[in-house]
């Protein structure tokens, strides 16, 4: 999108706003604007926040992509979703989304359509506490995976897999107020993001294990749960550092990366029977560190 600029007097000059955002915004003649501006960037926020966001969405028969665009309109903070669709099936896979959509609920259907209303009463001042639980659920899928290869009692094992629909709920929930962000800069807004999917990420990838790999009846030796535990540990102080950013403890981590924790996952990976389970933790680290990089 394009817009040219207007000499206004000597030394003002303007551009004129798009006819969409001015409508979606409710945006009226002598409204005050946010203008942010960070490097040579300008980022331009309305005032009138209090005012419902909405939109109209149509799908066809066996729409494959309809939970994701459902889901990227609630991330970008509509408060209410008219849907229309051509086969009526299509209510149930709106339900199925809707159970990980923290507060969108259908309060009227038809046959060929339902409204999606937002009747949860959040504030995007609730992101840090909303942050802190998204970590919180992924420590204890965590600590749920561990617990079961300790006690191979099943109720850890079905924790970590049932906490993920939660996970999720989250997860969604904390993009949609990133975007309520009116403070934050654009670049500040990528970065939040970047937080919130990694964290996500980091909890269905242990949710996953349990699922998959741990259903197994397995045995680990006395190497693999060590390092296990050793994941585990790391995953913990990660959270820590997140919040602290103490530079010393960032060299500490990537220290104890690069002299323990490769090494001994890549020794694992090479001779334990539970080739698939050490792919996991690896894969967990390693991510862990490259998000590290961005404290």
């Amino acid at each position: 999108m394009q817009r040219k600029v207007i000499q206004q007097g000597p030394s003002t000059m303007m551009v004129s706003l798009p006819s969409k955002w001015v409508k979606e915004n409710n945006i009226k003649k002598g409204d005050e604007l946010t203008v942010d501006l960070n490097n040579n960037q300008l980022t331009i926020f309305p005032h009138n926040t209090g005012v419902e966001k909405k939109t109209m969405l149509f799908f066809k028969a066996k729409e494959e992509y309809l939970d994701r665009i459902l889901m990227s309109k609630y991330r970008e903070g509509y408060d209410e979703i008219v849907v229309k669709y051509d086969d009526p099936a299509t209510i149930e896979k709106i339900r199925e989304t809707l159970k990980y959509l923290l507060g969108l609920e259908i309060i009227d259907q038809t046959g060929h359509s339902c409204i999606i209303k937002n009747i949860s009463q959040g504030s995007h001042e609730d992101y840090p506490a909303m942050l802190r639980r998204l970590f919180q659920i992924m420590l204890t899928i965590a600590d749920s995976c561990l617990e079961y290869t300790k006690t191979k009692e099943e109720k850890y094992r079905h924790t970590a897999i049932d906490l993920r629909e939660t996970l999720v709920k989250l997860q969604q929930f904390c993009l949609r107020l990133i975007n309520q962000q009116n403070s934050y800069s654009v670049q500040q807004k990528s970065q939040e993001f970047f937080y919130v999917w990694n964290i996500a990420e980091f909890g269905k990838i242990w949710s996953s294990l349990a699922k998959k790999q741990l259903s197994k009846k397995i045995e680990l030796s006395k190497e693999d749960r060590l390092f296990f535990t050793a994941v585990i540990q790391y995953q913990r102080e990660f959270y820590e550092t997140f919040y602290k950013r103490d530079a010393e403890k960032l060299r500490d981590m990537k220290d104890k990366l690069y002299s323990t924790l490769r090494p001994m996952g890549e020794k694992q990976l090479e001779k334990s029977k539970y080739k698939m389970i050490q792919f996991y933790l690896l894969r967990l680290v390693n991510r862990m560190y490259e998000v590290m990089l961005s404290f």
